[in-house]
C-alpha cells in the first residue's frame, strides 16, 4: 500500500510541477459527512475535514466542456465506543467533467478512485491467560461516482458535492462535502 500511495503522489507531483505555458490549479478545502462505513454500529466515522487540488487539462486536450484531475484527502473525526477507537482517512483520484458552467454556476461530474484506510484500536484485555486488543489498520480500494457544483466568489469558488466514495469495497459511503477552492494560475 505504501508503494501505491508513494507512486499516485509522485506522479501527481510531476504532472503538477511540469513547467506549462499556462496551468490552472485550484487548492481548497472544507468540510466532509459521509455515513455508512459501520454501518451496524453505532461507531460511524461521520464528520471530517478534507483539502484538495484541481489540475485544468483544458489547455492540453480539446474537449467541448472543462475537464479536469484532481486529488483529495479527507480525514473523518476518529469516533469512540466502549473503549473501541475507530478512524477513518481517505486519499481520492477523481477527474472532473463539466455538464454545465454560466458565469457564476458550474456543474460537474465526478469520476475516480478512492483508498480508505480503517483504523480499530482495541484496548488490550486478558482473559484465560491470553491477551487480546491492540491496534489493527485495513485499507480498501473503490470507486467515486458523483456530481458537484461551484458557484464563483471574488477570490475563488464555493463548492459542494455528493458522491458514491469507495464502491465496490467494504469501505463504501455517502459523502457530502462543502468548502473553499481558490484558483492558483501558474505561469
Amino acid at each position: 500500500m505504501k508503494k501505491l500511495t508513494t507512486l499516485i503522489f509522485a506522479s501527481l507531483f510531476m504532472l503538477l510541477s511540469t513547467n506549462y505555458v499556462h496551468a490552472q490549479i485550484d487548492v481548497g478545502g472544507g468540510l466532509i459527512f459521509g455515513s455508512g462505513v459501520f454501518e451496524n454500529t453505532t461507531v460511524d466515522n461521520d464528520f471530517g475535514l478534507r483539502v484538495e487540488g484541481r489540475y485544468s487539462l483544458n489547455d492540453h486536450i480539446d474537449l467541448p466542456n472543462d475537464f479536469s484531475v484532481g486529488a483529495d484527502l479527507a480525514y473523518f473525526f476518529p469516533k469512540e465506543e466502549n473503549d473501541v477507537k475507530v478512524s477513518l482517512f481517505g486519499v481520492n483520484l477523481n477527474a472532473f467533467y463539466t455538464l454545465f458552467s454560466n458565469d457564476e454556476l458550474n456543474a460537474y461530474a465526478i469520476g475516480g478512485i478512492n483508498i480508505a484506510v480503517v483504523t480499530v484500536n482495541v484496548p488490550e484485555q486478558t482473559f484465560n491467560g491470553q491477551t487480546f486488543g491492540g491496534k489493527d489498520s485495513e485499507t480498501e480500494l473503490g470507486l467515486n461516482l458523483g456530481a458537484g457544483a461551484e458557484y464563483g466568489l471574488d477570490f475563488g469558488n464555493l463548492f459542494g458535492e455528493l458522491k458514491f466514495g469507495g464502491l465496490g469495497g467494504d469501505a463504501d459511503q455517502l459523502v457530502i462535502s462543502a468548502g473553499v477552492r481558490v484558483p492558483i494560475n501558474m505561469n
